[in-house]
């Protein structure tokens, strides 16, 4: 496989250029202006706010049945990380918080699994293996790696006849964003390793930006990010309305 040089600067570039595009933003716009403020039909009723902390930029999308209590947050001497801080503190609740993380083509490294495993991908005659994987998984760990048969590239990881790992990719645009779930019983062999190097791998071969999000609190992602040499570009916060 033929490697993407890429200079740092120009990585930091897409990524902006790509959330840009992902929030509606005019390139321009999301440059220029550090702090933006920005109603979510998305979360509507849903009582939400995400903020995402970039190297120099913050974004907060909220839910727009809290404008009114947006908007009396908001104080003119101060910033809006201030303002925000403040309003987080009296009236919402940390839910989750998430590393968003990136690769470089230039640091890509291919993994193989242990030699009683056999990693490849998948297709539509893997289908009942891949749903009785999924039927053992739990909830958290679906609502964290996100895998599905009909994501735009799946890789298995298999122990015979029976799917132990998955990893799969979702097109955000010109983002390929990597979700992997590993079985219990299978994890700590380098099977996320082995599974995320594919998804890169793939990700390079078709020009992607390749992304990688984990909740900083899964140790186990963490790893597999560092080994793969994926890099935090930005952090996202996610918050509940209490009152």
């Amino acid at each position: 496989m033929e490697e993407r040089k890429l200079r740092e600067e120009d990585l930091r570039k897409a990524i902006m250029e790509a959330w840009s595009k992902r929030l509606r933003l005019s390139p321009n716009v999301f440059v220029s202006k550090t702090e933006q403020l920005i109603p979510d039909e998305n979360k509507r009723k849903k009582g939400e706010i995400s903020h995402l902390s970039f190297e120099k930029h913050t974004v907060v999308l909220y839910d727009p049945e809290l404008e009114r209590i947006m908007n009396s947050a908001l104080r003119e001497d101060e910033t809006l990380e201030t303002s925000l801080f403040n309003l987080l503190r009296e009236s919402f609740s940390l839910s989750k918080k998430t590393s968003i993380k990136y690769l470089n083509p230039s640091n890509y490294v291919p993994f193989d699994p242990a030699v009683e495993f056999a990693v490849r991908r998948i297709n539509q005659g893997d289908r009942t293996a891949f749903y009785h994987f999924r039927n053992q998984c739990t909830r958290e760990d679906l609502a964290e790696g996100f895998v599905e048969l009909n994501h735009v590239a799946v890789f298995g990881a298999f122990y015979g006849e029976e799917i132990v790992a998955v990893s799969s990719i979702i097109e955000w645009g010109d983002i390929a964003d990597i979700g992997i779930i590993t079985m219990p019983d299978f994890r700590e062999l380098g099977l996320g390793k082995a599974l995320g190097s594919r998804a890169s791998e793939w990700g390079i071969i078709n020009k992607k930006l390749i992304q990688y999000r984990h909740d900083v609190l899964n140790y186990g992602s963490l790893k597999v990010s560092r080994a793969l040499g994926f890099k935090e570009y930005i952090v996202e916060e996610d918050f509940k309305y209490i009152g």
